[in-house]
């Protein structure tokens, strides 16, 4: 650091929070150590696909999630063909039409596929309309040439397609671990970082009220807290306060983590520099504190999103989360609730796969991005 900075306020960042040997910038390190772990790529590459399908869930939904049908209640799930004895083989793929029959036994309707029926599948088809950034659009990714129904994932008890409901509860659910995120990260990088750089009183009150949140159990807590909300309240209401909530639950422990980094940040001799030359304590904080705990906030957000997908899945299992006409894939668990509809409809747990996939993409780029930002890890 040369005399001039130092007459400036201006201190020179630790190596690992800029620069790297040899003129290579930092996040380019970081990008070659995360390419080398192919889990965290693969990870990378499920997350991406997961957010695609997600944003443009009606394109890739062949039904209207919210369109039922009497005649389809808890329907099998329809699987595409390539080849059946009675026709041979066909390049385009195609289902079997479901035809109800009943069992012998109890007399129950039941759906069957009439193998010896086609119907072929059609690519970029109209299909039900949507909007999308307001404009009206039909255009779907897939559909069934005569326009009949298509249950991927088969249907619920009142016979909605579970495949197009999974990908708008996706949407939602994803949504709300982004929002629950970004809020409990701000709130706790700068909680955190105030208590560690100031000290004393302040890092003394700060760090009580942040053992006082940390203490509460979150279940309970929640349950209590959805108790007092009003019944009577719009979904999104509901969905917003549950953002809140979710929020004022999970910033305590990233705040206490950014705050002992923000400790040790502040015992450095560049920062001691910067204050012994008068540079003001928001500049600090801003340009010397901020960017060297960013590291650790981001792998941080990475394995608290799948926390926060969990813990609305597990609520809205329970019936207290994301209410009706809302989609989440919690609530579409709450479908599964009575244990003998899953025993005879287990599709009706098809919302489990994309919640552990989520999950896993998730937890798999966390670590992949705590070894790369490692300062000494192996370049």
């Amino acid at each position: 650091m040369t005399t001039a900075q130092l007459s400036q306020g201006v201190s020179e960042p630790p190596l690992d929070a800029h620069h790297v040997a040899g003129g290579e910038s930092y996040p380019t390190l970081v990008w070659r150590r995360f390419r080398r772990n192919k889990l965290a790529l693969i990870g990378l590459a499920m997350l991406i696909l997961l957010v695609t399908v997600a944003v443009f869930a009606p394109f890739f939904a062949p039904m209207d999630p919210t369109a039922r049908s009497s005649d389809h209640s808890y329907g099998p799930p329809q699987t595409l063909n390539w080849y059946s004895e009675e026709g041979g083989f066909s390049l385009r793929p195609f289902v079997h039409p479901l035809e109800e029959s009943y069992d012998p036994v109890t007399y129950q309707p039941i759906l069957e596929e009439n193998t010896s029926e086609r119907i072929y599948v059609e690519f970029f088809a109209a299909g039900w309309e949507y909007r999308w950034l307001g404009i009206p659009l039909e255009t779907h990714l897939f559909q069934l040439e005569d326009g009949s129904p298509l249950y991927l994932m088969g249907s619920d008890a009142l016979g909605r397609d579970l495949f197009s409901r999974i990908l708008f509860g996706a949407r939602l659910t994803l949504l709300l671990g982004v929002l629950v995120v970004a809020l409990s990260v701000t709130v706790g990088t700068l909680v955190g970082i105030t208590s560690g750089y100031f000290g004393g009183r302040k890092d003394n009150l700060i760090q009580r009220v942040t053992e006082l949140f940390l203490a509460f159990p979150e279940l309970p807590l929640f349950l209590a807290l959805i108790a007092i909300l009003p019944q009577a309240a719009q979904p999104s209401t509901l969905f917003l306060l549950m953002v809140a909530i979710l929020s004022v639950l999970k910033w305590a422990q990233l705040a206490r983590e950014v705050r002992g980094k923000a400790l040790s940040l502040a015992q450095l001799d560049y920062v001691k520099a910067a204050i012994a030359c008068g540079a003001s304590d928001r500049r600090i904080i801003l340009r010397h504190i901020l960017p060297n705990v960013m590291s650790h906030v981001i792998v941080a957000s990475t394995i608290l999103i799948p926390n926060v997908i969990l813990a609305e899945s597990f609520l809205s299992f329970l019936g207290v989360g994301i209410q009706a006409p809302l989609i989440s894939l919690g609530q579409l668990l709450n479908a599964a609730a009575d244990f003998q509809a899953v025993g005879a409809y287990p599709w009706l747990l098809s919302p489990v796969l994309f919640i552990l996939l989520a999950v896993l993409a998730f937890n798999a780029i966390g670590d992949g991005l705590r070894d790369a930002i490692d300062p000494y890890g192996n370049a």
